[in-house]
């Protein structure tokens, strides 16, 4: 379960700075409605810690990054490269090799 509340933490937080990045000083709506989401991450991320280690759960907000990346492309037009791409496997790789269960 913490590791779902993780995730949505840091899908919204990831989503409300992209809002930041295309509101401007005419669009306040746009801004305020990135700032609801990025606030709803961080109370998802603390009610995550409530259900597992701080240890496995805070280094899956690193799948932040990821959904910057899927969002900049997608949304934003921006280029996705080769070392985008080798970031990405390495955190899924990493976060995988973190949340596997200890023994």
């Amino acid at each position: 379960m913490g590791i779902i509340f993780i995730l949505f933490s840091a899908l919204f937080t990831a989503v409300g700075q992209a809002l930041w990045k295309v509101s401007d000083t005419n669009n306040m709506y746009i801004l305020a409605l990135g700032l609801i989401l990025y606030v709803c991450g961080a109370a998802l991320m603390m009610i995550a810690f409530k259900f597992g280690d701080l240890s496995v759960l805070h280094p899956l907000l690193s799948f932040g990054y990821i959904f910057a990346i899927l969002i900049g492309n997608f949304f934003l037009k921006e280029q996705v490269g080769f070392k985008e791409i080798i970031g990405i496997i390495l955190i899924v790789l990493g976060a995988v090799l973190i949340s596997v269960e200890r023994k």
